[in-house]
């Protein structure tokens, strides 16, 4: 329990959706059990993180947010980054079939934009 209570206080304004996932054991996967779906999720928790980030500090979020993020869900940045590149076309077809999720992705990318230019 001393672990749980250590994450929440580390991650201070992480999503609440993020810390629940982290703690609950959403991402025990390894880097390579990384699922489109998963990706996908993880995606969206990352355009959430800096909209927050954005919106209340007018700063993207800071580096230790977003490892303990991409740990959430077992990989660091560079296996994310590698995972976008190597599975493009999956990506986009994966996104053309769950409209739901293009459409956060996209309504969280116009956020994040207005958040910078104000």
């Amino acid at each position: 329990m001393k672990a749980k209570i250590f994450v929440l206080r580390a991650c201070g304004a992480l999503p609440i959706s993020i810390l629940i996932a982290t703690l609950i054991g959403v991402g025990s996967a390894a880097a390579g059990d990384l699922s489109m779906a998963r990706y996908i999720e993880l995606s969206i928790a990352r355009l959430e993180l800096s909209k927050q980030a954005w919106t209340t500090t007018k700063q993207p979020p800071g580096r230790k947010a977003m490892a303990t993020l991409f740990a959430g869900y077992g990989v660091d940045e560079t296996n994310y980054l590698a995972y976008t590149s190597a599975h493009r076309k999956a990506i986009d077809g994966y996104l053309s079939t769950h409209p739901h999720a293009r459409q956060r992705i996209d309504d969280l990318s116009a956020a994040i934009a207005n958040a910078i230019a104000e």
